[in-house]
């Protein structure tokens, strides 16, 4: 039973560590949030790891049921994704940065920072449609009390080294100047419209499926 439950912690921590990769997040980090001050950082950490808590913390309760109540597929999940993402990479592709300024309007400014934080930093950054799958399936997989706890650990460590990490990431900004972070945004922004197409992709292709079975059907 040990040994079982231990396997059952290994699927679900190394499933979504590889899923959000938060490595694979740091230098995106890095220019989303190239010339915040280090508390301005850390907030903007704290409320992108929040968000991606909450996310999946929900959908692992109560995801199934909200696709079933309101008809919505994980397929349409990824390409509401994919359109997302694609809009931020076509931003970071011209060097844009959807931040306010250091103006009059420190209001609306705070706001547009914790925007950030909670999108595209918490969603779809951390907490894309696969980390939201994986945890979905590995809830159909718990079956008792326990294992619905190691499925909430898993989630807990990998965003506590997902955290780790991000914070680790603006130490990397004193080797770029700006002209440097701008070429560094556009390669990412290339990536992040490439990622954004396949989610897209990933997205359509059931539904064209299916679409098709029903033509033939006739």
């Amino acid at each position: 039973m040990e040994e079982s439950l231990t396997k059952f912690g290994l699927l679900c921590f190394t499933s979504l560590l590889s899923i959000i990769n938060p490595l694979s997040g740091a230098p995106m980090y890095l220019a989303l949030t190239e010339g915040y001050t280090r508390e301005q950082r850390s907030k903007t950490l704290r409320a992108g790891v929040v968000t991606a808590f909450v996310v999946m913390a929900v959908f692992a309760l109560v995801g199934g049921a909200i696709f079933q109540l309101f008809g919505i597929t994980i397929d349409a999940f990824r390409i509401a994704g994919g359109v997302l993402f694609f809009g931020i990479g076509m931003d970071m592709l011209q060097a844009k940065r959807t931040r306010g300024k250091a103006t009059e309007e420190e209001e609306q400014e705070g706001r547009v920072r914790e925007n950030i934080g909670v999108t595209p930093l918490g969603i779809p950054m951390i907490t894309g449609p696969g980390a939201i799958t994986t945890v979905m399936v590995l809830m159909t997989q718990a079956g008792t009390p326990t294992r619905v706890g190691i499925v909430f650990g898993a989630v807990v460590l990998v965003l506590v080294i997902t955290w780790a990490s991000l914070s680790a990431a603006p130490r990397l900004v004193r080797f770029f100047g700006q002209t440097g972070l701008n070429v560094m945004t556009r390669v990412m922004g290339l990536l992040v419209t490439v990622i954004a197409v396949q989610f897209i992709v990933d997205g359509a292709r059931p539904i064209l499926v299916d679409i098709i079975r029903a033509a033939n059907r006739k």
